[in-house]
């Protein structure tokens, strides 16, 4: 298959990853009887900027151990909407290598081989994830949970339906957060945001991110969405786009970004 093709059909399966919020995620099993054998389970998923799979995993909870032991693991996404023939439409497997995620604050407590990251970086994958899991904020509450990542993606299998079985390679699947000439505009957007549309960001929390903040501060934006720091209440909001924005579109992108939040306040 031509390089382009394959590209075309990684632009595919980001779109529909992003589309999509439940997977299958399999691990080998830790548990001396069953040692070695796959088990899966269904968990939430949310994306990196990078279009990595992001999981929310409980200490006691059989993936968390069966990981400590062997990082290696696929998250499977099917269409949510399967026609009564399921092997009609699209499913995606992302096999890899799993690592625990710890913001700095907490480095005394991450697991062993946890990745540390600086507290906003860490809080600001938490609040990829929050938007699609609004009461992940309040799992901490009855077990310790550990934001996990595959951090190396290996390959991708993606099925499109009936003769549409694909190998792809990760780079033709993940990309850059800042990709599309992102990395020379995003900040001077971010000021723009800022300085003459604060109404907007609030209404972007309000509307679409299921907080209703007295003020909101645009904390940087890539490819898939915006990151907003509130206020009243505190904390970081992200808000994901329709469609994956560029240099040349980024302003369309984000306008209709507040224009669904109106509308869905309205």
């Amino acid at each position: 298959m031509k390089t382009t093709d394959d590209e075309a059909l990684g632009d595919e399966v980001r779109g529909l990853l992003r589309g999509a919020h439940v997977a299958t995620l399999c691990t080998l099993a830790a548990k001396p009887a069953l040692r070695g054998f796959p088990f899966g389970s269904v968990v939430p998923y949310a994306l990196d900027g990078e279009g990595r799979p992001l999981v929310y995993l409980a200490r006691i909870a059989a993936h968390t151990a069966n990981l400590r032991r062997d990082d290696r693991a696929t998250l499977f996404v099917r269409d949510p909407a399967t026609a009564e023939d399921p092997q009609v439409t699209w499913r995606v497997g992302l096999t890899g290598h799993m690592v625990p995620l710890a913001p700095a604050r907490r480095a005394g407590e991450a697991l062993a081989g946890a990745a540390l990251l600086d507290d906003e970086a860490h809080d600001a994958l938490f609040a990829r994830y929050r938007e699609r899991v609004p009461g992940a904020k309040d799992y901490a509450l009855t077990h310790d949970f550990d934001l996990w990542r595959m951090e190396t993606v290996v390959a991708v299998r993606f099925i499109g339906g009936f003769g549409r079985i694909h190998w792809l390679a990760a780079d033709k699947v993940l990309r850059p957060a800042l990709a599309g000439g992102l990395d020379e505009t995003a900040g001077g957007a971010v000021e723009h945001m800022n300085a003459d549309h604060a109404d907007a960001l609030i209404d972007i929390c309000r509307g679409l991110g299921g907080v209703t903040p007295e003020g909101a501060r645009l904390v940087s934006l890539d490819r898939t969405g915006l990151l907003m720091r509130t206020e009243g209440p505190d904390g970081l909001c992200h808000v994901s786009f329709e469609r994956e924005a560029d240099a040349g579109n980024l302003r369309t992108t984000v306008v209709d970004l507040v224009r669904r939040a109106r509308a869905a306040m309205a």
